[in-house]
């Protein structure tokens, strides 16, 4: 099956290839960075030193994050290994180049089409494939298994909505899963869909989920204390984060920022896609409201207005460190919704919507714990708040209960780690 897939999606990649690309001259769509997943370009993995190559693939900035914690965990292993991160977003790409260090070669990942696979095998010459989360890339992978360079998920998770089309696709993804040498995934209900749509059960293990284990940095008083000199926020005032919100996420919270600022509060909204900028500054001045861009305040401009639109990549993990309360954008857009350990870790009061289906487990164990709280719709949370800032020794509690639940989720990134050096021990035996 797989060989005839493979036939297909090079026959009709080089069919309308010639099409694509005149789009692309015209529109400039998705030209930046066309290079690198047609891989004609120099590859940084040219520049790797002598040793062991492993190539982790990260989706966009979750994942770089991720892939960063695995690398930490791995650097200890002797001998010492070069890294390759590859990403699908060009953003993803410019942050890991930012956050990994020149000593992580970092590149956009390659099409999955046969031209683009085996240039980029021929270039990275990895000794070993990470893929984390389900990014499953069936040509690559099979490429991988024929040249017999191990391959792991990572942080694997099938959710209730994936689920059924990898069942209606199952002739598939069940051979592309049998490729794994081992399956790290997130949670027991992980596992068992992973089984379910053709993983070996015996490579298939449950690491938790590494997005979840996310450590302060060494100095987050030193981090909190810029961001709000930066701000120019007075002692005690109250600064509410909405966090990678979507649409209409912003339209529908702008009446409760509104009335938030009113009654003195900081607000940041910090939109998931900031692509859609144009729009949200056009929503937020047609609700009378002014606001000031992060990136000007980043250049030394003085904040003049209680609302902050957050225009950057990468600031938002720090910029939790300063809130009061925090709710987690995609959980009333039907879109998932994000990591809510991200401003627990903080210990900051967090909320979230009802679909919060991509992160269930951290959802579900900051409501256990006491330390988040799962709100209907814009008018609860605004109640939610409302309650809190009128009772300082509740939300301090709560404060406590949600960084206690998120230290209680530490160690995915050393249980994934390990599995990991497992197949590096025996690419290591088989290479003396």
């Amino acid at each position: 099956m797989l060989a005839l897939y493979r036939f297909i999606i090079g026959f009709l990649f080089w069919i309308s290839l010639p099409v694509l690309l005149t789009i692309i001259l015209l529109t400039g769509w998705h030209r930046r960075g066309l290079s690198e997943r047609l891989v004609f370009h120099e590859s940084p993995a040219a520049g790797l030193g002598a040793g062991t190559r492993i190539w982790i693939h990260a989706a966009s900035i979750g994942e770089v994050r991720a892939a960063g914690m695995l690398i930490d965990s791995l650097k200890a292993h002797q001998p010492p290994c070069n890294f390759l991160v590859t990403t699908m977003t060009v953003h993803g790409r410019d942050f890991a180049r930012q956050h990994l260090g020149p000593e992580v070669a970092c590149q956009l990942a390659p099409l999955d089409v046969p031209f683009s696979v085996n240039r980029s095998l021929a270039l990275f010459a990895p000794d070993l494939y990470v893929c984390l989360e389900t990014e499953l890339w069936p040509l690559l992978i099979d490429t991988l298994r024929k040249k017999q360079v191990p391959t792991l998920l990572m942080n694997g998770r099938l959710s209730e909505r994936s689920i059924t089309t990898y069942r209606r696709f199952r002739f598939l993804f069940s051979a592309v899963l049998q490729s794994f040498q081992s399956i790290g995934a997130i949670s027991d209900a992980d596992r068992q869909r992973f089984i379910e749509v053709g993983a070996d059960p015996g490579r298939v293990v449950v690491t938790g989920n590494i997005k979840d284990d996310i450590r302060l940095p060494q100095d987050p008083e030193r981090i909190a204390a810029n961001w709000s000199k930066l701000l120019d926020l007075k002692p005690k005032v109250d600064v509410f984060i909405a966090g990678s919100t979507h649409n209409p996420e912003e339209e529908l919270l702008l009446p409760l920022l509104n009335d938030l600022v009113k009654r003195g509060t900081v607000v940041i909204l910090a939109p998931r896609h900031l692509d859609r900028l144009a729009v949200l500054e056009s929503q937020i001045k047609g609700e009378g409201m002014h606001y000031d861009r992060l990136s000007e305040l980043k250049q030394g401009r003085q904040r003049t207005q209680p609302l902050v639109l957050v225009d950057t990549f990468g600031d938002l993990g720090e910029l939790y460190s300063i809130a009061t309360f925090v709710f987690v954008g995609g959980s009333l857009s039907g879109s998932g919704g994000h990591n809510a350990m991200e401003p627990a870790i903080w210990e900051k009061a967090v909320f979230f919507g009802p679909d919060m289906a991509d992160f269930s487990e951290a959802a579900a164990t900051l409501e256990n714990r006491g330390g988040g709280f799962k709100v209907n719709d814009v008018a609860e949370l605004g109640n939610e708040i409302s309650m809190l800032q009128e009772d300082r020794n509740r939300l301090q509690q709560i404060q406590q209960l949600a960084g206690a639940a998120a230290r209680e989720q530490l160690g995915a990134a050393e249980r994934q780690a390990e599995l990991i050096n497992k197949s590096l021990t025996h690419i290591n035996k088989v290479q003396t």
